[in-house]
């Protein structure tokens, strides 16, 4: 009956805990566990493989739903493993819901359109590590905006 009571005691810690995080909050925080999956697979690969990749310096404000687009369009074109494939897919789809987008992006529609965010394939090719760090750098900086 006490074991029973400490793990009752410890899901509802946990629930508790977990409750006060946001759905996007939460799928941020997913999004870099993935990302940090791929950063070590990639680690010790030797390709040189370049990608466009924004900088958090470069991106206005009202860019920042626009370069989350960029960044998910181009991490699934990184070669992995299959197992790292995986996390490139989950954060391919959840980051492009709609609850995501719609968080990130603090402009109104005219702001953003006057903000003339830049293409994906106009940020200057980084190595593919650059790329990954440039990333999370911004789910970071997200992240922190939404707390």
């Amino acid at each position: 009956m006490k074991t029973f009571i400490c793990i009752l005691f410890a899901v509802t810690c946990w629930v508790v805990a977990t409750a006060e995080d946001s759905p996007t909050v939460l799928t941020l925080n997913k999004a870099m566990n993935e990302l940090k999956k791929i950063k070590e697979w990639s680690k010790g690969q030797d390709n040189n493989m370049q990608i466009h990749s924004p900088t958090v310096n470069d991106i206005e404000d009202c860019c920042i739903a626009s370069a989350l687009k960029c960044f998910r369009s181009k991490v699934i074109d990184i070669p992995v493993n299959d197992k790292v494939k995986m996390s490139q897919i989950w954060i391919n789809r959840n980051l492009g819901k709609t609850l995501i987008v719609k968080s990130v992006s603090s402009c109104s529609r005219e702001e953003t359109e006057k903000a003339q965010c830049k293409a994906c394939d106009s940020y200057p090719l980084v190595h593919r590590h650059k790329f990954l760090e440039n990333f999370h750098t911004l789910l970071q900086k997200i992240f922190v905006r939404l707390q």
